[in-house]
């Protein structure tokens, strides 16, 4: 090349393998399409060749994304690439999982697992962090009714329910102590299961474990140009509750009563445990 280019990923950060220098001419052909081309020479991770931009919006392919199939039938590539009859050409894609492996550099891509956009589907281990529900002296088990919700809220519960069965996560119960459900309606519309604790919080002994003061943080950011921001995904989920204390956390529902094995947002001391088991890791 007579003159070394920056190439850009799609979210438009330029790629980590510095400047391109090099190009190769590719036969390729793809469902009977195919074509000569000019390619750059760049790390691409696991990927043998990335088509740009330029090259979609050159050849204009037709994507049927419910069939998984791809048409190459526009004007350019009748004239140039298709070396058949004029008609539809398409062939089969096979079922691809994108990861963002190839955009890490290599020292963090043994920890790409850790950035899953999955469900969480095991059960943590026990830690001394592990949340402890520690009722004031006389404390008397309550319940009360649970709460009517709509065929949406109904669909979610059954579902929520499954799920954290599944992984897991909640059990069958027998406790004489039992919380109702609510949900809430997330930014997003979509709807969250929370559990209404207010009793069990009332006669929970408090852990005075301190908590940031969000001024104090904004402080230490004052002169930062380039910060870390991390969302912990299922982050109350990776504590458990402490064993033969589930029963007390209980909740229940028209499908039954059940009992929690990791902390659950709305326990008075979470945000204690949770701080505290941050403090240690970071």
């Amino acid at each position: 090349m007579d003159k070394p280019k920056k190439l850009r990923v799609i979210d438009g950060r330029e790629i980590d393998s510095g400047v391109v220098d090099k190009y190769v001419q590719l036969e390729i052909e793809i469902f009977g399409h195919s074509e000569i081309l000019s390619a750059y020479v760049v790390n691409t991770g696991h990927n043998d060749l990335v088509l740009g931009m330029s090259w979609l919006k050159c050849h204009n392919p037709a994507i049927e994304w419910k069939k998984g199939w791809v048409t190459f039938n526009s004007e350019y590539c009748k004239d140039n690439c298709l070396h058949h009859a004029p008609q539809v050409l398409a062939g089969k894609v096979p079922d691809l999982e994108l990861k963002a492996v190839g955009l890490l550099p290599d020292i963090y891509k043994m920890y790409a697992d850790v950035f899953t956009e999955g469900e969480m589907t095991e059960l943590p281990p026990h830690r001394p962090f592990d949340i402890s529900i520690d009722l004031k002296p006389g404390a008397i088990p309550r319940h009360g009714p649970i709460y009517s919700v709509s065929v949406k809220e109904d669909k979610e519960l059954k579902k929520n329910i499954n799920n954290q069965l599944a992984a897991g996560h909640i059990r069958p119960s027998k406790s004489p102590m039992a919380s109702p459900v609510i949900f809430v309606k997330k930014k997003n519309g979509k709807l969250r299961m929370c559990i209404d604790y207010r009793k069990l919080n009332d006669m929970t002994i408090k852990n005075a474990y301190p908590l940031p003061l969000v001024k104090d943080l904004l402080i230490t950011l004052r002169k930062a140009k380039i910060f870390t921001k991390l969302d912990l995904k299922w982050g109350y989920n990776l504590v458990r509750i402490k064993e033969g204390d589930e029963w007390k956390a209980a909740f229940k529902t028209k499908y039954g009563l059940f009992e929690p094995l990791v902390m659950q947002f709305g326990l008075a001391n979470a945000p204690a445990v949770f701080m505290h088991f941050m403090n240690e890791i970071f």
